[in-house]
């Protein structure tokens, strides 16, 4: 019998089975210095095979896997940054995504270990053996640890924090708390933006020195507090009326997820609003992809997951919160927005 051809063609699954190669080719050729070179001067292959004391085989091959991922592209003869390249991989620039690319290609994704991981509902423990939410929740990290994780999750938020800074309305805050704040990120691009606004970043001690010195950067030592916490542990400081998260319930199980939302339901007052920024998946939790390998991300590595708008919902009602909305902001984020009602 004569096989009939399939009813679409394989690309797609070919495209797939070499996914694997895609972030280390990026964060290699960010090490090698391919985008900077570029951006200085436009180069055909063999001029950039030279600069890099790479072969001709090897630069054809890397730079026509970053223009088949959209980073670069071929005009007359010689190869350009696109918008995305010049945006996220120039070192000198302040949406800079190079340090997250780093640490994400030390992460050790198998076959075997995503297979356990699932079959088990448990994080991969990779970094000296321990969960990597361990650190975090024990407050147990090095201050070099903090300033790796810290200056990555930096380059992968800020652009986010900016976009969202330029969407939310903080109208009728007065002082907002950011709890597990990281570099500030977030703080920094919401001060920019609602100048009558005051800000606290809520970070443990090895985190904050860091914190500290990307806001001085920012010049809003004035504005932006920053304030040793264990968010789990230690007693939540009064006198905001607005309690951030951003991308932080994703790395947490329900009962600590929980928990947080109900410390930021005690600490605020009536009126206050807890203000919750994560990337959503759909409500038939279908997609979208970039959520959908958030999640399985988490999965692997975190007790946690991504969310859909409708568990957020319900997560805050539970703990006493009303008025829930959902406010897609930028690049598949949305901020969730809940009140604590008015006293009687």
């Amino acid at each position: 019998m004569d096989l009939e051809r399939p009813t679409c063609d394989d690309s797609l699954m070919r495209q797939l089975s070499m996914s694997i190669f895609q972030l280390p080719i990026i964060s290699v050729a960010d090490e090698l210095g391919v985008f900077s070179l570029l951006d200085r001067e436009p180069t055909s292959i063999a001029a950039l095979a030279g600069q890099l004391s790479l072969s001709f085989r090897a630069t054809e091959a890397l730079l026509a896997a970053l223009a088949g991922m959209g980073l670069l592209a071929r005009f007359q003869g010689k190869f350009h940054l696109t918008e995305a390249s010049r945006n996220f991989l120039l070192p000198d620039r302040p949406f800079y995504w190079g340090h997250m690319l780093r640490l994400a290609s030390q992460v050790p994704v198998t076959h075997g270990a995503l297979m356990e991981t699932l079959r088990r509902d448990g994080a991969v423990a990779w970094n000296g053996g321990k969960v990597i939410t361990e650190e975090w929740e024990k407050a147990d990290l090095s201050e070099e640890r903090a300033f790796i994780f810290t200056r990555a999750m930096h380059s992968h938020s800020f652009a986010t924090a900016v976009g969202l800074a330029q969407r939310a309305s903080l109208k009728g805050v007065a002082r907002l708390l950011d709890v597990a704040g990281g570099s500030g990120c977030f703080s920094i691009a919401l001060a920019r933006q609602n100048p009558g606004v005051g800000f606290t970043v809520a970070e443990l001690p090895p985190v904050c020195k860091t914190t500290r010195q990307y806001v001085a950067e920012h010049g809003l030592e004035g504005r932006i507090d920053v304030l040793e916490l264990d968010m789990f542990r230690d007693a939540w400081p009064s006198g905001h009326d607005a309690i951030f998260f951003a991308n932080i319930l994703h790395d947490w199980d329900s009962a600590r997820r929980q928990h947080l939302i109900q410390r930021s339901f005690e600490a605020l007052p009536p009126g206050g609003r807890v203000l919750i920024y994560e990337l959503l998946l759909s409500d038939g939790q279908d997609g979208p992809l970039t959520a959908a390998l958030c999640s399985m991300n988490m999965v692997y590595m975190t007790p946690g997951k991504q969310f859909t708008a409708g568990e957020l919902d319900e997560l805050v009602r539970g703990c006493g919160f009303a008025d829930v909305s959902v406010m897609p902001t930028y690049a598949g984020y949305s901020l969730i927005s809940a009140t604590k009602p008015l006293e009687r």
